[in-house]
């Protein structure tokens, strides 16, 4: 057998086992809900459960039969306030990316979120995504899980309650990050704030009402908030983050 003969039968053997693992490859990324790439919502094709994305979750309805006339989705993960309402694109689907554009901040920790569609009036489950539970008056909900905690952020802080906030920052290979400012007397090691599940740096602070200067100081240097939404001088000349509380 020549080195010719041996390498085409080599080549032809490999692009073989490529065909064989390519639709196993392409049924376990398409069925999975956890999708890491962008995808654009007028490009979906099929209806099918919440695809969770690096820009927010896409939302995907598609009605058997005749299309209705509207289609809108609210759940868990808006607090079931306000149902959105939904496009149809050019494939007949009712889409929705719920991102940073709907609320200030996106904060979905590890779990289950209920959800439903209210198609013409009427509130519907999720007929393609065979996950589901009964609410405390028996109506059965669709829902997602989230394994790794979403965080879309438009700025800084994002509110938990009355004088409680959250302040994030995204720096993957940032080996401590701190936070001062006026709020504690400017102490540069006073507020470490941890990196959670997603990589993003996040700090629970107790701030009573009022205005703020501050910074965050990332191994070392001290870095303006790239989500605040003013800056100012401070006596010094230099440019800091600034804010006013409460924050809505």
């Amino acid at each position: 057998m020549n080195y010719a003969y041996k390498e085409k039968l080599y080549t032809r053997k490999r692009n073989l086992r490529a065909l064989i693992l390519l639709p196993v490859i392409l049924c376990i990324l398409f069925s999975s809900p956890f999708i890491t790439f962008a995808i654009d919502p007028y490009d979906v094709i099929e209806s099918g459960p919440p695809l969770i994305t690096d820009e927010g979750i896409l939302f995907r309805y598609k009605q058997k039969g005749e299309s209705p006339r509207y289609v809108m989705v609210s759940g868990d993960f808006n607090r079931w306030e306000n149902p959105i309402f939904m496009k149809e694109n050019r494939h007949g689907v009712y889409v929705l990316l719920y991102n940073k554009e709907y609320e200030k901040a996106i904060v979905l920790n590890e779990g289950k979120y209920t959800y439903m569609y209210l198609v013409d009036g009427v509130w519907v489950k999720d007929y393609l995504n065979s996950k589901s539970v009964y609410d405390q008056y028996g109506t059965e909900l669709s829902y997602f899980e989230v394994f790794t905690p979403i965080i879309l952020l438009k700025n800084n802080p994002v509110k938990v309650n009355h004088n409680k906030y959250i302040f994030y920052y995204e720096n993957v290979s940032a080996k401590n990050v701190y936070i001062a400012g006026d709020f504690n007397n400017w102490n540069p090691f006073s507020l470490p704030m941890r990196k959670n599940k997603s990589g993003i740096w996040e700090v629970e602070l107790d701030i009573p009402q009022g205005s703020y200067s501050y910074r965050f100081i990332v191994d070392g240097i001290h870095r303006k908030d790239p989500l605040g939404m003013t800056r100012v001088q401070d006596r010094f000349g230099d440019e800091v983050s600034y804010l006013t509380l409460p924050f809505e």
